[in-house]
């Protein structure tokens, strides 16, 4: 019996949908957990919570696929961020096993792991390392998942941090190919702003928001929240920089930028009242869109603009599908993983919403037909940085604490010195040792 206890047997008919849906390259083995049913025993139905990036409903329009192959139900619920965050916790430390496979924040990657929530799946995935091509996987893609060189999560969707921009208005001030330093962004950000139109959106609600928006521009200073040994950097000269050039940004803003968080963020940027902002890539299908965004025709992207002397290090972020460790279906969960993680499962996938993690999808004619966007996200990628949001399990804790003290910079409610140095003094003991 296997470790779910599940065992199957499963149809000739079934067989073939699962050859014809995998091209034959991975059925040997691939229905290993699915070959003796006792009689008159169900298949089981497993349940997978996933956050509501685009992802999501990708998830929902492709399990049918897997269904109609295996006999295995997976019903996918949707969660908003924080909802998201908050169910797994609850049934990770209730051993609940709520649900069966969690989609999994790359920040919350250290956390999930070292508390042993997730299914380590790293000698699977070593097993099947030819068959499924996991060659082709962007390096920087596998932090999607991460923890001490192991993998607890499979890649599934990849993100890049990068300006957009409103062409014809940076044009006018000078930058056609968007601005690609601190500088120049400043700089433009400036001019754009006018009656009823402002040079930049940012986030600036309390919490993940202005944290992780503040995060951007540490990392094009330059700066880290840890150091070289794992230690809080918090209040280093760069990041104190940092933080001043960011609050002096929000004077380039739409009224309200203190409250906002990403979808207001995207709606002043899509509308047409803010010319720049600093997005995952994700968010670039919707912003072509003309039917959702006014600035379809307008769009422009580039990297993280840079502070000068600073190399190329791009923000990366994104998720990864992992299998709860109190699941009472593994084997099904994982033959779900392992069906997805197939090349070209994945090339369906990224055309029902979620972004590539493969090399070969990245400079794929076909879908650079359909996401011409790509092929400028692909340096970023490859110069991303996993870890400029640190993936330790103090993350949650360290992102709350700069949620507050960010906002109350932004606000004028502390200078960005005392800011940083306060959450520096509130980390430290979480990063002693036994802590």
């Amino acid at each position: 019996m296997s470790s779910s206890g599940f065992t199957s047997r499963i149809s000739r008919r079934a067989l073939l949908k699962w050859a014809a849906l995998t091209g034959g390259s991975a059925l040997l083995g691939s229905c290993a957990a699915l070959e003796q049913l006792p009689v008159g025993s169900k298949r089981p139905t497993l349940n997978l919570f996933t956050g509501s990036d685009r992802f999501g409903p990708a998830l929902q329009k492709i399990v049918p696929q897997f269904e109609a192959a295996s006999g295995i139900r997976i019903v996918v619920t949707i969660n908003g961020y924080p909802e998201l965050y908050q169910r797994a916790i609850s049934d990770f430390v209730g051993g609940t096993a709520q649900a069966d496979l969690y989609t999994v924040d790359i920040v919350w990657t250290g956390e999930w792991a070292e508390n042993n929530y997730l299914l380590d799946l790293t000698d699977r995935l070593d097993a099947l390392r030819s068959e499924l091509e996991l060659e082709d996987v962007l390096p920087v893609m596998w932090k999607l998942g991460q923890w001490q060189d192991r993998q607890y999560a499979f890649p599934l969707s990849g993100y890049a941090g990068m300006l957009n921009y409103n062409r014809s208005a940076l044009a006018r001030v000078g930058y056609p190919e968007g601005p690609q330093t601190l500088a120049e962004l400043r700089e433009a950000a400036e001019a754009l702003t006018g009656a009823e139109v402002y040079g930049i959106a940012i986030n600036g609600a309390r919490g993940a928001p202005v944290a992780q928006d503040w995060m951007y521009y540490m990392l094009a200073h330059g700066g880290s929240l840890l150091d070289e040994k794992g230690q809080p950097n918090i209040d280093s000269d760069i990041n104190i920089a940092s933080l001043q050039y960011f609050r002096d940004l929000f004077r380039f803003t739409p009224p309200g930028a203190v409250s906002y968080a990403w979808p207001e963020r995207e709606q002043a940027f899509n509308e047409g009242r803010a010319m720049m902002q600093m997005a995952w890539s994700t968010g670039l299908r919707d912003k072509l869109n003309p039917k959702i965004s006014a600035i379809a025709g307008e769009l422009g992207i580039t990297g993280l603009p840079l502070a000068e002397g600073v190399s190329p290090k791009y923000p990366f972020g994104g998720w990864g599908l992992g299998i709860n460790r109190n699941s009472a279906h593994i084997e099904p969960a994982w033959e779900f993983i392992r069906w997805l993680a197939q090349p070209q499962i994945q090339k369906e996938l990224v055309r029902l919403g979620a972004e590539p993690i493969r090399r070969s999808l990245l400079t794929d004619p076909e879908l650079l037909t359909e996401l011409p966007y790509l092929a400028q996200v692909l340096p970023s990628l490859e110069r991303g940085d996993g870890d400029f949001r640190p993936r330790v399990p103090q993350y949650p804790r360290l992102q709350d604490a700069l949620g507050l003290a960010v906002n109350q910079v932004i606000t004028d409610q502390l200078q960005p010195d005392v800011a940083l140095h306060q959450v520096q003094a509130e980390m430290q003991p979480f990063f002693q040792a036994g802590s």
